[in-house]
């Protein structure tokens, strides 16, 4: 298979009249207004040889599992660090698309180097990478800037950038034929992002198209918060709910160096038909070097797609930031009502939304340490009442603890877990992925769950971990979940009390 690669990469370098290095050295040296926008990283964040990156290529796509996806691929999320750390998880969003042929594809990147307003198009026509050039759909271009005022054709974004350059060459692998439209975002509100996106959205028409959002997600010193806040995100961007997306990224809850890209991304490819979204993989540099500890950056890859069958579980759209805050307010609300007055808070909705029927959670921490949990799956109420419920449950109700005392008020942060999908039955655990779903498992009279977040907390690294903690608190032998248990899946929204000094 490796000599199948060189071959076709030689004959592919043959067909562009490019020499092996010749490209990379003569382009560098062009002036900034050149026709082609050269690689700037090509050596450092993937390979210089054509050869040599055209194998990495095929052979990360080659480890990837069989596509997950089933229906008509509109848009993906993937991320732009270094290959060796995140182009494995780029494959995985590929991966998907590897049997299609486009017309174009659209690569929109978040501007890491200059400071600007809206976005912009290279105003060249092509880019360059050592497999060769990747021509830029001019025409089209032109009409997205005609049709929209926030999109501008100049280099600005382009020159340093880093995060679209390093999709071009995964472009070129699979679609050789295609064009692209490579568009950087500066600042952009949520005004801009919509316009961008349904401009977009038009100006492709009915042209076979992929949208591309480039993004790395949390970077920090906390490889827990990383986990946590990258499950966070990817599981707004799975919601398909770009304004909550937009909303949380303001909020800090959920974390995108490229969340304008995706929000962006969304919007086109809901306007082109996209009802459904599929988690394929989260990883970040600390998991994929090995190393524990020190700066960690998240990645994730997503597919956008138009659904040809139905999923077999519902899904309901994140809460925005207001209903969160509200729903965290009568947690707490409703724990203190009844330590100081010893009466149930009698809540009244807002809004819809507070009046749905979804699972709820709410977990009560105290100097970090769990203090009470308590939850229900399927309600029979609806959310305004159910929070206040299980927040009195958690507090006064969890056997594990002694009922929270009225000193201690001061000391505890609450955490509410609204579920973004009811709960589903699986034939096996192949479509469970840890950090992103909860878990229930059943086997004759003993039963347990976890919420996503539990074996990020834990620092459980295997699917094979969680069972085994999934056995024990079930009561069961460790090795019970591999034969006659039953398992349902789950996801949540977290968000605590953090959210409203934001």
């Amino acid at each position: 298979m490796i000599m199948n690669t060189i071959s076709r990469a030689q004959r592919w370098l043959r067909r562009r009249r490019i020499g092996l290095l010749m490209c990379c050295s003569f382009f560098l040296v062009l002036p900034a207004h050149g026709q082609i926008r050269p690689p700037v990283v090509a050596g450092q964040f993937y390979p210089n040889d054509p050869v040599q990156l055209a194998s990495d290529i095929e052979r990360m796509l080659q480890d990837v599992p069989t596509p997950l996806v089933d229906g008509e691929i509109c848009g993906l999320v993937a991320p732009h660090a270094g290959y060796q750390y995140s182009a494995a998880t780029a494959a995985a969003a590929y991966k998907q698309v590897q049997d299609e042929k486009y017309d174009i594809v659209v690569i929109i990147a978040p501007s890491h180097r200059d400071s600007f307003r809206g976005a912009t198009i290279f105003p060249g026509r092509a880019y360059e990478t050592p497999l060769g050039t990747a021509d830029i759909d001019v025409s089209l271009a032109r009409q997205l800037v005609d049709l929209c005022d926030q999109v501008h054709l100049v280099e600005y974004g382009h020159r340093a950038e880093h995060a679209v350059e390093v999709q071009v060459p995964f472009v070129q692998f699979l679609f050789p034929k295609a064009k692209i439209i490579p568009l950087v975002v500066g600042h952009v509100d949520w005004s801009a992002c919509e316009a961008i996106g349904k401009s977009l959205a038009k100006v492709l028409g009915d042209k076979k198209t992929l949208i591309i959002a480039s993004t790395d997600l949390y970077h920090g010193q906390s490889y827990g918060e990383c986990v946590r806040i990258c499950g966070q995100t990817l599981s707004a961007i799975v919601a398909l709910q770009p304004k909550t997306l937009y909303q949380e990224l303001q909020s800090g809850s959920s974390q995108a160096c490229g969340g304008c890209p995706v929000i962006i991304m969304q919007i086109a490819a809901q306007q082109r038909g996209a009802n459904a979204a599929e988690l394929l993989a989260q990883t970040n540099s600390n998991d994929v070097i090995g190393q524990k500890g020190g700066y960690v950056v998240g990645y994730g890859a997503v597919a956008v797609y138009r659904s040809q069958a139905p999923s077999g579980k519902i899904e309901f759209a994140p809460l925005d930031i207001e209903d969160q805050r509200a729903l965290v307010r009568l947690a707490r609300a409703a724990i203190v009502q009844y330590l100081e007055k010893g009466t149930v808070l009698e809540a009244a909705p807002v809004n819809d939304v507070q009046r749905q029927k979804r699972g709820v959670f709410v977990t009560i921490t105290k100097n970090g340490q769990l203090r009470g949990c308590i939850g229900h799956h399927e309600p029979t109420v609806p959310l305004y009442q159910l929070v206040p419920h299980m927040a009195l449950a958690a507090a006064f109700d969890d056997p594990r603890f002694p009922a929270l005392r009225a000193d201690e008020l001061d000391d505890i942060k609450i955490k509410v877990s609204v579920y973004l999908t009811n709960v589903y039955k699986i034939d096996s655990l192949a479509g469970f992925k840890m950090g992103v779903h909860g878990i229930i498992m059943r086997k004759g009279g003993h039963a347990a769950t976890f919420l996503p977040e539990v074996p990020v907390e834990a620092g459980w690294r295997t699917v094979e971990e969680e069972m085994v903690n999934l056995c024990q608190k079930a009561g069961l032998p460790p090795g019970a979940w591999r034969q006659g248990a039953e398992f349902w899946l789950y996801r949540t929204q977290v968000f605590d009390e953090n959210i409203l000094v934001h």
